[in-house]
């Protein structure tokens, strides 16, 4: 994997723009993003994400990443653990993860906004997880999670190959061609869905599950060309790594260090602020030293 370092990026030359997934941390994302568009910088025309990096991504077709933030605060409010007990009775543990995620991407996805992102000229491709044909859904989980704690110990390399060669497959699918509001919002729970936290979904009549479980930075098929004009935004941090770097001509930001939340903290205690504040730092300080430009 050859790494190339940054000093800098026009804004304006990026036509795709990758929304990592990382549950929490996409906050990170909708915090930089964010403070860009408030510099008058425009979303490209390709976004693409998975997981809470679709959710993120759709925000910002929708009603806003500011709402989103706001629903997540609301829906977290209340709650004190992030799975009941009780549950255990009935030999099944209850996650809060699998009423809040759906309910926080209605409470943005809706019937006033579906239409409007339908017909937006920038469009959303969203990543899921089809399930190992040899394996069923239940094994390509297992091995799923398996892979994803490897790579995170040994620090393997962005895009992991091994996923596929057991045989999960990720594809792309586009949101604004879902026909109906709920088949948008199943699309976006299917790419979130990370079992046992939040079910799989069947989607065109198969299962389907969390994207970044076979790469957690979806990426689609690209010329050279489009791969020159591509950002993809990281939620993981890579120590080793520049702040901008280009990999097989794409170029990817992350963050200045570890993002502040817990990735699955559904309670009142997550700290979803101090995610967006980091990205907005970020923001702030890449375009003052000239890391990113607009124009």
């Amino acid at each position: 994997m050859l790494v190339e370092s940054l000093a800098s990026l026009d804004l304006n030359a990026i036509d795709t723009l990758v929304f990592a997934g990382g549950g929490n941390r996409c906050w990170w994302q909708a915090g930089a993003i964010s403070h860009l568009l408030a510099q008058h910088w425009r979303l490209p025309a390709q976004l693409v994400g998975t997981s809470a990096g679709a959710a993120v991504a759709a925000a910002f077709l929708t009603a806003g990443p500011q709402a989103a933030l706001a629903s997540c605060q609301r829906l977290y409010a209340d709650r004190t653990r992030m799975f009941e007990w009780r549950g255990l009775l009935r030999g099944r543990l209850h996650f809060a993860h699998r009423h809040i995620y759906p309910a926080w991407l209605a409470s943005f996805v809706d019937a006033r906004h579906f239409e409007a992102f339908r017909q937006s000229s920038n469009q959303l491709q969203v990543a899921i997880t089809r399930p190992a044909r040899w394996l069923g859904l239940r094994g390509s989980v297992a091995i799923a999670t398996l892979a994803y704690l490897a790579d995170k110990l040994l620090r393997g390399p962005l895009h992991p190959r091994l996923p596929r060669l057991l045989g999960l497959r990720q594809e792309l699918r586009a949101l604004h061609e879902c026909a109906s509001l709920d088949e948008a919002r199943a699309l976006l729970a299917a790419a979130g869905a990370a079992l046992p936290f939040i079910p799989s979904r069947r989607i065109e009549g198969r299962p389907a599950f969390d994207g970044g479980y076979t790469d957690n930075a979806p990426l689609p098929v690209q010329s050279a060309g489009e791969r020159a004009r591509t950002l993809v935004l990281l939620t993981r941090r890579y120590p080793k790594l520049p702040p901008l770097f280009r990999i097989d001509g794409r170029t990817y930001w992350q963050p200045s260090t570890r993002i502040p939340v817990g990735m699955l903290d559904c309670t009142a205690r997550a700290t979803v602020l101090d995610a967006w504040a980091l990205g907005e730092r970020n923001a702030r300080e890449a375009l003052a030293n000239g890391r990113l430009r607009i124009g």
